[in-house]
């Protein structure tokens, strides 16, 4: 796909003026990035003369190598949905725009790549916010793009017009609208640059459909001037070398900003012989199998790894941001690293891209701006061997004590954690090539607790947003992302009731994505707090729900069902070896997500499995305000 092209063939790199915006643009998100672009002749840029400016959307898109599109065809946008037509670039219809924001989360976050996403005005574009939100909150490049109604009709009233730029803008890194033909091309690459630069997250560019429909006569503005990197300071990873090898008992807690540096950090990790725990998004950044890795802290994480930051003399936080599911309550947070601290033998230690994050939630004793991986490479270079036998010895300890459990029903009856067990066991042949996708709720925690993560980016969920629904449409992004992929679903009944209706797309792209449900046949996670902290008083969290396996069938797929133990291998075997979409309808026995740190808690106040039950009559009287999903 390439337009014709004149003057010096000989090509050169030119560094362009920046754009020319109004003083409220230039004072925000725009005059932070830029782009550097390859000319094949030193004029002035003619090539995209007499083109429109849908087609300049569609031409910038393939520059930016775009490959999918996430969309939902309307009257505004119709412009630049034509260019679709004939085009290197697939487009995926999902059965909802709110389908297609999260489907290009899903693959964004299995790939690296930015998600893109196509919808039209007014409600294809208030239908976009939870994904442009929930891709913020978990720092998901995404170029978001909508039509809008002509500029003459804006501000009127207009059919399906909304305030695009208004709506979107707390919910993204930069919302721009375009309002001229010849900012087309420069405005979409400064929004994928703006998307995956410093902390990746949402962009929104609203395309009025007058403007789409112009032509472009002459120039267009020039493509805007890359910026240096920010590079960590030697100085700085001295200092960190420095406390790690005075340090008696040091963990890395590990986030999502980490997951580019699989191989960085497992050398680290070796090499300061330092334990390793994860947040959510960045399980499997560090080996799992690994002796040294302690799993996912948190909330709902490993109980061994909560007590294992309570009493580490340094925390290590390396591309994670301190996130309040991660702490508990800060006035009992890492009480031996606040006392290392003061002392001069430890502390906290902060890798971030983004500046702002530092002293946000916790005050580090060594920040390191910049890229964490560059930052890695440079301290592994100089960071020294400690033997560390005792913390070690404390660790597998832990390990060995407070290991993830459940009670199994008595009756042979499945829990959701039996469930995900067996899907583990039958999913080890495809670990390296599998991406696990959740919604949100008891299943989701569970399969952090009950699958082994050994490859980052295999797991695609809603973490800071919590949005139910998630689950079903990211896996389709993450499948099309990887066509040569095993792409599980695990999903609750709740969520997947939510956006069933893009069952429709897994059809017509015959996408071979493997759904497991795990049917309990109501909203359990809310189900227990209600029970914990509003006296048992049970209002809104039951469902009644469709015969999964009859409307899976409806769209022809493979499905069935299972409801006990002596099914589960059988069904596990089927489910696995499916060679086409399928749908597992897992009907499981409700059940308390444990351990679970109690509100207004430290992490080393947890309930742990045996110590409660959802069955009780009585249950702990709870202190504070039932947590957010």
């Amino acid at each position: 796909h390439s337009l014709p092209r004149g003057g010096n063939e000989v090509a050169m790199l030119r560094v362009a003026p920046r754009l020319r915006l109004p003083p409220l643009v230039r004072a925000g998100r725009r005059a932070k990035s830029a782009m550097a672009v390859t000319y094949e002749h030193d004029e002035e840029d003619l090539r995209f003369s007499g083109l429109t400016g849908g087609q300049l959307v569609h031409e910038a898109l393939v520059e930016c190598d775009v490959q999918h599109v996430f969309g939902y065809s309307g009257g505004a946008n119709l412009p630049i949905l034509d260019q679709f037509h004939k085009s290197p670039i697939t487009f995926v219809m999902n059965r909802s725009e709110q389908c297609c924001g999260h489907a290009a989360e899903g693959y964004a976050r299995s790939s690296g790549r930015v998600g893109v996403v196509l919808t039209t005005s007014g409600p294809g574009l208030t239908n976009i916010i939870t994904p442009l939100q929930d891709a913020k909150g978990d720092s998901t490049p995404m170029v978001a793009l909508s039509g809008q109604v002509p500029m003459a009709a804006v501000g009127t009233d207009a059919f399906q017009e909304c305030l695009a730029v208004d709506l979107t803008r707390p919910c993204t890194k930069w919302s721009y609208q375009i309002k001229s033909v010849e900012e087309v091309r420069s405005v979409v690459h400064e929004a994928f640059h703006v998307a995956s630069s410093g902390k990746p997250g949402p962009v929104h560019i609203d395309l009025p459909k007058d403007v789409m429909t112009s032509v472009l006569r002459g120039a267009g503005v020039p493509l805007p001037m890359l910026p240096p990197p920010v590079t960590p300071s030697r100085a700085v990873i001295e200092e960190v070398a420095r406390l790690l090898s005075i340090a008696k008992k040091p963990i890395f807690y590990v986030g999502q900003g980490a997951v580019a540096g699989k191989e960085e950090l497992r050398a680290l990790a070796k090499a300061a012989n330092v334990p390793v725990t994860t947040t959510l998004h960045a399980m499997g950044t560090f080996d799992e199998e690994d002796p040294l890795s302690l799993h996912m802290l948190g909330m709902h994480g490993a109980a061994y790894a909560n007590f294992a930051i309570q009493e580490a003399d340094l925390i290590v936080a390396i591309g994670s941001r301190f996130d309040d599911r991660t702490t508990g309550a800060l006035a009992h947070y890492a009480p031996e690293a606040f006392k290392a601290h003061a002392e001069g033998r430890g502390g906290f230690i902060h890798f971030d891209i983004e500046p702002s994050q530092f002293g946000r939630v916790v005050q580090p004793t060594v920040a390191v701006p910049g890229d964490c991986v560059s930052a890695m490479r440079m301290l592994l270079s100089i960071v020294d061997y400690q033997d560390r036998a005792e913390w070690h010895a404390r660790c597998a300890d832990l390990k060995k004590t407070y290991p993830f459990a459940y009670t199994p029903p008595a009756d042979g009856r499945i829990k959701t954690q039996t469930v995900i067990e067996a899907l583990n066991e039958g999913m080890k042949p495809h670990r390296e090539k599998l991406v696990v996708s959740t919604g949100v709720g008891n299943h989701q925690m569970m399969a952090c607790q009950f699958l082994r993560w050994t490859e980052p980016r295999s797991i695609v969920s809603s973490g800071s947003l919590g949005t139910m629904g998630f689950g079903l449409p990211a896996a389709i992004g993450a499948q099309v992302a990887h066509p040569d992929k095993v792409v599980l679903l695990i999903d609750g009944d709740s969520s997947f009731n939510m956006t069933l209706n893009d069952l429709g797309t897994i059809k017509e792209h015959q996408l071979p994505i493997k759904m497991a449900i795990m049917n309990d046949g109501a909203q359990q996670m809310v189900k227990v707090w209600q029970k914990l902290f509003f006296d048992g008083r049970l209002v809104a969290t039951d469902n009644v729900n469709p015969d999964y396996v009859t409307l899976a069938k409806a769209y022809g797929f493979e499905a069935f069902s299972c409801d006990n133990v002596n099914d589960l291998p059988a069904a596990i075997d089927r489910f696995v070896n499916a060679k086409g979409p399928v749908l597992a309808d897992f009907r499981t026995v409700p059940d308390i997500c444990l351990p679970m740190v109690a509100p207004g808690k430290g992490l080393q106040e947890m309930f742990l499995p045996g110590s409660i039950s959802f069955d009780d009559e009585v249950m702990p009287e709870m202190v504070g305000d039932a947590p957010s999903q």
